[in-house]
Parts: C-alpha cells; sequence; structure tokens
C-alpha cells in the first residue's frame, strides 16, 4: 500500500530524527511507497534540508515539507492546520495513498476526513492524552473559559478519533484501559509501541568512550557523573533533581552532574532558583544534536530522569530511558509515568523512588554505586528486544497487516 504520513513535528526537529524517521524508515521497507507532510522549523530546514534528502534517498520515501508558523499563536495553529488538510488532500490523491499515518491529534483529525472523504484507511499514533499534556505543560489553564472551551471540544474530538480510527498506536501499556474508555473499540485495534531506541546508533559505553566522553564535557576522569538528558521545563522537575545531587555531595565531594539540553537559558533560570551557588562549578551542560549524544552518554554514570505524575503521564514513554539502555547506563526515576516503573524493575534497569520524598532520595543517595552496577553489557542486552528499534519495526508492520 502507499501511505500518508502527517506529523505537526518536523523531520529535522530532535524529535523528527529520534521517534518519527526511523520508524517510518522501517514502514517504507514493507509498504510500497510513504508519502511525509511534515511542518519545518525554519532555520532547521535551511540547515538540514540537503542532509535530510541525502538520508531518505534509497527508501521508498517522498517527503513534502511545509514551514511551521511561528510568533502568530492561535492564528498561526489555524492556518498550519489549513494547509495540512489542504496538502494532505492533494498529497492523497497525487500518490493514491490507501493508509492515512497520523501522528498526534491533529494529523487524526485531517486523517479522518480524508478516510469519510476518500475512503482510506486511518492509522490513529496516539502520541499520548495530548488534550491533558495541554494543561500538564500550563498551555491551558481551566479556570479560563476560552481554554475551558477547547479543552470540551478537544475531548470530544479525541473519543471521536478514537472510535473511528481503524487501528490505534499508544505508547505504553497502562493507557490502553483509559483508550477503551475513551472510545477505541474494539480494543484489538490498539498496538502498544513504546518510544524506542536505535541501538546501532547508540553503542555499548566503554572505558575508552566514557574518557573521552568525560573529556568532551570537562568532567575529572575519575568523577561519578549523574545526569539528566532532555528538555526543561516544570514538569521534569529539575528541583528534585538538583535536590538529589545536593544530598550525593554530603555523601562523597567527586560526584559530578551533566545535563544534555537545549533549553539552556531555561536551564540557567532554574540553576539560579534552586541551586546552592557553591555547586554550580561541578554542573557541566551541553547542548547536543543526535549524532552528538551518544558522544556524550558514556560520561553518565548513572541518568536521572523524574517526570511529575499525573493523569496524561500514564500515556507517557521516554525516549531517553531506552537511549541509556542501550549504551549500558542505569536510570533513577519515579512512579507514575507510563510502564517506566515496570520496565526498570524488570530489568533491574535501576532505581524507582519517590522525588518528593527527603528520605526515599537521601537513601538512594548512598547506594549510588549499587545502582551504577546494575549498567553495562547485561542491560543493553535485557533491554534491546522491548526497547529496541527492531520491536517498533515488527509491532508497525503488524499494525499494518491488521490493516490489509
Amino acid at each position: 500500500m502507499n501511505v500518508l504520513y502527517i506529523t505537526y513535528d518536523g523531520l529535522l526537529d530532535p524529535l523528527g530524527s529520534s521517534q518519527i524517521l526511523p520508524y517510518i524508515k522501517g514502514i517504507s521497507t514493507h509498504q510500497d511507497g510513504v508519502v511525509i507532510l511534515s511542518f519545518e522549523k525554519p532555520e532547521r530546514f535551511s540547515q538540514g534540508q540537503q542532509s535530510m534528502l541525502s538520508d531518505i534517498m534509497d527508501y521508498r520515501i517522498h517527503w513534502k515539507p511545509l514551514r511551521f508558523t511561528e510568533g502568530l499563536g492561535f492564528m498561526g495553529k489555524l492556518w498550519d492546520l489549513s494547509r495540512m488538510y489542504f496538502w494532505s488532500f492533494y498529497l492523497a490523491n497525487k500518490y493514491t495513498t490507501q493508509v492515512v499515518h497520523a501522528r498526534g491529534h491533529a494529523p487524526a483529525q485531517v486523517g479522518l476526513f480524508l478516510k469519510r472523504v476518500l475512503k482510506k484507511k486511518l492509522i490513529f499514533d496516539f502520541r499520548g492524552l495530548w488534550v491533558d499534556e495541554r494543561i500538564d505543560k500550563g498551555g491551558w489553564d481551566l479556570s479560563n473559559f476560552f481554554h475551558r472551551l477547547q479543552y470540551k471540544y478537544f475531548k470530544r474530538v479525541e473519543k471521536k478519533l478514537l472510535a473511528q480510527a481503524d487501528q490505534i498506536v499508544v505508547l505504553t501499556n497502562k493507557v490502553v484501559s483509559e483508550v477503551v474508555k475513551l472510545g477505541a473499540s474494539p480494543p484489538s485495534k490498539i498496538t502498544v509501541i513504546p518510544c524506542c531506541a536505535d541501538f546501532n546508533h547508540f553503542p555499548l559505553l566503554t572505558d575508552i568512550s566514557i574518557l573521552e566522553a568525560k573529556t568532551l564535557t570537562g568532567i575529572p576522569d575519575n568523577a561519578f557523573v549523574l545526569g539528566y538528558l532532555g528538555s526543561v521545563g516544570d514538569m521534569y522537575m529539575l528541583d528534585h533533581l538538583f535536590h538529589l545531587y545536593e544530598l550525593t555531595k554530603n555523601v562523597r565531594d567527586d560526584y559530578h552532574l551533566l545535563i544534555i539540553t537545549q533549553d539552556i537559558t531555561a536551564l540557567e533560570d532554574l540553576m539560579k532558583r534552586y541551586l546552592k551557588p557553591h555547586l554550580h562549578s561541578f554542573i557541566h551542560i551541553k547542548s547536543a544534536s543526535r549524532d552528538d549524544v551518544p558522544r556524550l552518554l558514556p560520561a553518565i554514570s548513572i541518568m536521572v530522569s523524574f517526570i511529575s505524575p499525573s493523569y496524561a503521564r500514564i500515556a507517557a514513554s521516554p525516549t531517553k530511558i531506552a537511549e541509556c539502555f542501550a549504551v549500558g547506563i542505569p536510570v533513577i526515576a519515579n512512579d507514575g509515568v507510563g510502564d517506566v516503573a515496570k520496565i526498570i524493575n524488570k530489568l533491574d534497569g535501576g532505581k524507582i523512588v519517590d522525588p518528593f520524598s527527603d528520605e526515599d532520595l537521601t537513601k538512594v543517595s548512598h547506594e549510588l554505586g549499587k545502582i551504577s552496577a546494575k549498567g553495562g553489557c547485561r542491560l543493553r542486552d535485557v533491554s534491546r528486544p522491548i526497547l529496541g528499534l527492531e520491536l517498533a519495526n515488527k509491532r508497525y508492520k503488524s499494525v499494518y497487516e491488521k490493516i490489509i
């Protein structure tokens, strides 16, 4: 079959290179072809267009990038949505696609339109409880009448999309029952595909790669390093990470903290608010592309992934956990986030703690050596079957077989 893949995220975004394009490449190997409609940030597009075209040249992939509208707020989103409808309709006809693979809620609305008008099959790649995430991230405030109106409208839309999609992909087992309650029927059309990592892109750490990574980050060779990877925001609870780090410094003075993020300004603001000034010199900050991350990760002894638990978080699957396990780095995380606790406990891949508990954080600060020993080749080997790109490719193929 020919497939129209719609995403509001750009292929040139960090998310695009880690969680969109690898899956599309896999889909293109068992379908006749994939046409991608994406929305690209202007600066990234001007810098990365040619390399992206070279990257997909050997696959059965056509790419139609549109410019992501910046700075116009709600009106900008409406303009982008209108263009998504127009170009999706055009591309579905031009390439005679049989399936619309919609990544997220807005593309799924367009996909449902094409299903009704052009009789296409619809795969709703349900990346999370997006409507409720808008509240978690502060985009909507339910005390605001207009925001409350939007929330109720999009919850109705969500139910309609789940009810009428031919196949649904979710990120966690924990959200399946909730998706059924919201209207997905029958449950057999739901497939769980967690955020996976390309283990070939994230090689196992070695003594040499550890030293090279510490040199790149300016960390002493003998330092024990806590790490953080990803975006900065209230929901990621960096204040609790800083508190844990302060507690570790009471145990040993050679503990350092490496933070890999592109949100440098926001991070520096949080450090001023929550981290004691005398500890700043032990914090190492790096902004990294997807290709840079595998070279930096080996510097980290243990990754910390604290995410504020909420209703919306039951659908979350942090990519960083799969990437760390691929390298052989154990993870300290909290419960209430998708299947994270279940996976870490099953693989013995780190430690689940309560970041709101001083007792828990103090206890874990004395157990870092024991937790670090859980990493290495064993962790990589046991995690690959359930978090490797091979699993994602296999399950996406099964989704398309159900469509056929």
